[in-house]
C-alpha cells in the first residue's frame, strides 16, 4: 500500500487513517514545492494534483473522504467504519460526507469573506456547521455515538485547522471533542511521522 504524501497537507488524514489501521504502507513523497503534483504521471493518480492519493495494488484513490471510506471497508477489522447492513452504516456516510461538503465550505468562505447564501449553498454557514456537530455530539463521545470512525477521524483533524486559522474557538464540545481526537495513538503516531518528514525538508534548507 503506498500513500502519496507531502508534509503539511491533507494527506495527513490518510496517514493518520493509516496508523490507526496498523497495516504496512509507504510514503511516495510528492514534493509539492517543486511542482511533482503537475506531472502527467501523478495526474493519473490524482486528475485534481492535489493530496492524498492512495494506491493499494493498483487500485488507485484521491479524495480525502473516499481514502478514508476505501481504508475503512478495506480493513473492516480496524472497526474505523460501519460495514453495509450495519445500522450506523448511512450515518457514518452522513458524516464522512460532511465535512468536505459542509464543514470545509463553510471555513473558505468564512477565510476568503465571501458573502454566503445560507439558503442556496448546501453547507449554510459555519455556524449553522457548527450547530450541526454540537447536536451530533449530545448522543457520545463520537459521531457513531461511543465508536471513533474515519468520519470522526475526517472531522477532527479539520476543526483543528478551523480552530489555528481562528475560525472556531477550541472550547466547549467541539474543543474536548477534538482533545479526545488526537490523544488517540493513532494520531500520537502519524504525528511523529509528520514531524519526522516537516525536519527532514529543514535539513535539506
Amino acid at each position: 500500500m503506498k500513500l502519496y504524501y507531502w508534509p503539511k497537507t491533507r494527506a495527513f488524514r490518510a496517514l493518520w487513517m493509516l496508523e490507526e489501521i496498523g497495516e504496512p504502507y509507504e510514503l511516495a513523497r510528492v514534493n509539492l514545492r517543486t511542482g511533482e503534483q503537475d506531472t502527467t504521471d501523478f495526474h493519473h493518480v490524482n486528475p485534481m494534483c492535489k493530496l492524498p492519493a492512495l494506491d493499494d495494488g493498483g487500485v488507485q484513490v484521491a479524495e480525502s473522504g473516499a481514502v478514508l471510506l476505501y481504508l475503512a471497508d478495506r480493513f473492516p477489522e480496524a472497526k474505523l467504519g460501519a460495514p453495509v447492513g450495519d445500522p450506523l452504516r448511512g450515518r457514518f456516510l452522513q458524516w464522512l460526507f460532511f465535512t468536505p461538503g459542509c464543514l470545509e465550505p463553510a471555513m473558505a468562505e468564512k477565510m476568503t469573506g465571501a458573502s454566503g447564501n445560507s439558503f442556496s449553498f448546501g453547507w449554510g454557514n459555519l455556524e449553522r456547521v457548527k450547530a450541526a456537530i454540537d447536536m451530533a455530539l449530545d448522543e457520545g463521545d463520537w459521531l457513531l455515538g461511543e465508536h471513533f470512525s474515519a468520519a470522526d477521524l475526517l472531522l477532527a483533524g479539520t476543526l483543528q485547522i478551523a480552530f489555528v486559522a481562528k475560525l472556531l474557538e477550541p472550547s466547549g464540545r467541539i474543543g474536548e471533542y477534538v482533545e479526545r481526537a488526537i490523544a488517540r495513538e493513532g494520531h500520537v503516531r502519524a504525528m511523529a511521522i509528520e514531524q519526522r518528514e516537516i525536519d527532514a525538508l529543514k535539513v535539506k534548507h
